[in-house]
């Protein structure tokens, strides 16, 4: 027993990673995001073996293993081997080998278990969509997805499905999704810890949606946060301008990650542009009053908004929400 305790207590790292890393990568967002990445983190940390053993206790107990601690896979392979047409020893098998991280072994053991049942099993589901999930390749993420949510058609009750459902909906932005199966699992009486811990997420989801309903709809713009620009193209670049290019102007922060803020237009120079947490691509990373940023105006021959060899760029600092037209020529070439 305590080598699975172990390991599980690894799983609860790899599930808060996949909730708190997008956090993470968004800490240029707010001084809030880090602190609540790390809340999510420590958490799920304290919730995690209770979280697992509450989420695989059906298959633990089921008939007709009847798996005591103890109880070894050899033995249930074994059993297996003797009676192949034994959904729920199928179903115990791949709790056991998952509680080992061995997530590929898990999947066979649960795909057999979904053959036997003819799809009709709503365990053997939530348990191949755990297993594609934890095997982190992104790839994978839908079908897993799919699963999840046929397992939670079979059985709405069915607490891994709603968990890792709840998780994807989170990582993908899918807010009052992933609230309403965190709350659905309140419902269900976890152990205390994990209640703390869900109702934790919920407080969260909230937190983010309340600043998603604050931030301005796209097309205004939000003067608390607006960087006004005059765009020019110099002289010297004005022979490489490629025929049917595009204009990009994005506000990044200066740590990195994904822009805070983009607009595309067509190639008419110069021009003013006007840019705020209006034109975030994603609500909770938008840019913040005050803030110190770096804009950059780029000419795509493409159309892609991703840097190429070609594009002519320039780039400027400043701070958003700071008042007046800010001059910004597009005076480099991309090698």
């Amino acid at each position: 027993m305590t080598q699975f305790v172990v390991l599980a207590l690894l799983l609860s790292l790899l599930a808060a990673a996949f909730i708190g890393l997008p956090l993470l990568r968004a800490k240029g967002s707010s001084g809030r995001a880090p602190l609540s990445a790390a809340l999510t983190l420590l958490v799920l940390l304290l919730a995690g073996v209770g979280l697992y053993i509450w989420l695989g206790a059906d298959y633990w107990s089921a008939a007709p293993a009847q798996a005591s601690d103890d109880q070894t896979i050899s033995t249930l392979a074994r059993h297996l081997e003797l009676h192949p047409d034994d959904q729920s020893g199928w179903l115990v098998l791949g709790q056991a080998y998952g509680g080992l991280g061995n997530y590929s072994l898990a999947l066979r053991c649960y795909q057999r278990a979904n053959r036997l049942s003819v799809g009709g099993n709503a365990a053997a589901l939530a348990g191949m969509g755990e297993a594609l999930l934890m095997q982190e390749d992104s790839g994978q993420s839908e079908k897993a997805g799919e699963y999840l949510e046929r397992a939670l058609q079979l059985d709405p009750q069915s607490a891994k499905a709603l968990f890792y459902s709840a998780v994807l909906a989170f990582r993908d932005g899918r807010l009052a999704l992933a609230k309403q199966r965190f709350q659905a699992m309140l419902t269900m009486s976890p152990p205390e810890s994990i209640r703390v811990a869900l109702q934790h997420q919920i407080d969260d989801i909230d937190a983010q949606l309340a600043s998603a309903a604050s931030t301005p709809s796209r097309g205004e713009v939000d003067a608390a946060t607006a960087i006004h620009l005059h765009v020019s193209l110099s002289p010297a670049l004005a022979d490489k301008v490629p025929p049917g290019a595009s204009l990009f102007v994005f506000v990044r922060a200066p740590s990195g990650g994904p822009p805070l803020a983009v607009k595309r237009s067509d190639m008419r120079l110069p021009q003013d542009v006007d840019l705020s947490a209006a034109d975030a691509m994603v609500a909770a990373r938008a840019v913040q009053p005050g803030q110190s940023v770096s804009v950059v105006a780029r000419i795509s021959a493409t159309g892609s908004p991703l840097p190429q060899s070609g594009d002519l760029y320039g780039e400027i600092r400043t701070v958003a929400g700071k008042g007046g037209a800010q001059a910004l020529q597009i005076d480099r070439l991309n090698p």
